[in-house]
């Protein structure tokens, strides 16, 4: 059985709707698959249906922008504030997951104005023109813009060489155009999967631009906070590093997950059902699902 529980559609920052990204999953030989939109489960259904022509299976997902403040280091490095990622998969209570999402989904509207409004002085360019370009790059869907979408517009206006290098100089964590999402706290969003019935992940630990003490005390309050399993590093991430992520899953007996964090033609390098393979001693989260059962 080949699984992919992380992937995005239009309904956030992925390029592909939902019924094209099952489709590309069926190709990639997937039989098991969630959708993970950022603070939305708009596609779910979409992609369901496509599933169900293509006999795979759908695992309801969302990816929860959460807040966590990481503890530990020295000086001004003391604590740190961060947007950590949270997996909600197999969740039954679509109703009550919906009604508390609504609130970050209309943040990420006003959040990416503010960006686009902080670029437009920056590089001295018209905002209305590029809200115009960011917002067709959304689908027209104001709640879905992510730090994404106007990466790529900065990259095919030429104002950056690569998409890459828009969030490493205007978009990424603390630079000139970043601007904080509104977000749960990392307990609340584990406590509002639970509610409804999911299981929580701690996604892609290693993404944060943390150091390898931080990635390990983040998966340690991760699993002190109750949440249930670790995303694995991608394959295209060191061996060392995916080591380093297996022991501290083991240590904080915590289960493991595996996504390719695929987005479509603006990360090409995220490939559907490039997942890492399981240790034998690991324990996949899905062997828990409800909906496998």
């Amino acid at each position: 059985m080949k699984i992919d529980l992380h992937c995005h559609s239009t309904f956030s920052d992925g390029t592909y709707a939902p019924t094209e990204v099952v489709a590309r999953a069926h190709a990639a030989g997937i039989n098991v698959l969630a959708l993970t939109d950022h603070d939305t489960m708009a596609g779910i259904d979409e992609a369901r249906a496509a599933a169900n022509i293509h006999d795979m299976q759908i695992i309801n997902g969302v990816e929860i922008s959460c807040e966590h403040t990481l503890s530990g280091g020295y000086g001004k490095n003391k604590s740190a504030n961060k947007i950590i990622h949270v997996l909600g998969l197999d969740f039954t209570d679509r109703e009550k997951m919906h009604a508390t999402l609504k609130q970050l989904q209309d943040s990420r509207a006003t959040r990416g104005q503010r960006i686009t409004e902080k670029l437009s002085e920056l590089l001295d360019i018209s905002y209305d023109e590029l809200w115009q370009a960011v917002l067709v790059k959304a689908g027209g869907n104001p709640q879905a813009v992510g730090r994404a979408h106007i990466g790529q517009v900065l990259f095919e206006r030429g104002d950056v060489k690569t998409v890459q290098k828009a969030f490493d100089k205007y978009l990424a964590d603390n630079k000139p155009a970043y601007v904080a999402i509104e977000a749960l706290t990392m307990q609340h969003g584990i406590e509002l999967i639970h509610a409804c019935g999911g299981k929580a992940v701690l996604a892609h630990p290693t993404r944060y631009q943390l150091s390898a003490t931080r990635v390990r005390k983040l998966i340690e309050e991760f699993a002190l906070l109750g949440g249930d399993a670790c995303e694995l590093p991608a394959t295209s991430e060191p061996i060392s590093t995916r080591k380093m992520v297996d022991r501290s899953i083991a240590e904080h007996n915590l289960v493991t997950s595996i996504g390719s964090d695929f987005h479509g033609s603006n990360m090409p390098w995220r490939r559907l059902g490039d997942v890492p393979i399981l240790t034998a001693e690991q324990k996949g989260i899905w062997e828990s699902f409800t909906a496998l059962a």
